[in-house]
């Protein structure tokens, strides 16, 4: 827990701004779909059809780019939630003391950040029922889910449609019990 013994406050605008990101991704990769089965179906008419192919790989790199977004504000809100458990339980795997700057650092290395995020989301669940043997709240802290989520996001297809709605209950969980702490 920080210094003070009072934890942050949750990063709840980057969640739900994270929220709001995946959703108009998911938005713009169905009009993506549409106009390329337009395309599809003027392939006759290659002028026209090459519009369209245009149009909907247009609609693809936006939907990429708001989910690339959407993927940081998750991160930013995870490092919050990182500060609000104890210092003794900030470990993933076998490295111990793990720093927000460690944190988001091996996040962004490829392969790598993908079990990262697996030992972050269970260092946050192993870290809050640390806590919860301290002060005891009625919050369930769902691991499962967090894994379930941090592992649809490994799939192509469901990372865009799926995986961030998952994360968002499990982030929406955590931030519950946060507050109640907090209200100590």
């Amino acid at each position: 827990m920080p210094e003070t013994g009072r934890l942050n406050p949750p990063a709840q605008r980057l969640r739900r701004a994270a929220l709001v990101l995946s959703a108009c991704a998911v938005v713009f990769s169905l009009g993506f779909g549409f106009m390329i089965r337009r395309a599809w179906a003027l392939r006759e008419q290659q002028e026209t059809a090459l519009l369209w192919t245009t149009g909907a790989l247009s609609l693809l790199l936006v939907a990429l780019l708001l989910r690339m977004v959407a993927a940081i504000c998750e991160l930013m809100w995870l490092e919050r939630t990182w500060t609000n458990i104890p210092e003794e339980t900030r470990k993933v795997g076998p490295v111990d003391n793990v720093s927000s700057v460690m944190l988001i650092g091996i996040s962004f290395v490829p392969g790598v950040a993908w079990l990262w995020k697996l030992g972050l989301v269970a260092g946050v669940a192993d870290g809050f029922e640390k806590v919860r043997t301290q002060i005891p709240f009625k919050a369930a802290i769902p691991k499962k889910l967090g894994m379930a989520a941090v592992i649809v996001g490994w799939v192509p297809g469901l990372n865009v449609y799926i995986a961030p709605f998952l994360w968002e209950l499990f982030a929406r969980k955590i931030d519950q019990a946060s507050l109640e702490i907090g209200v100590r």
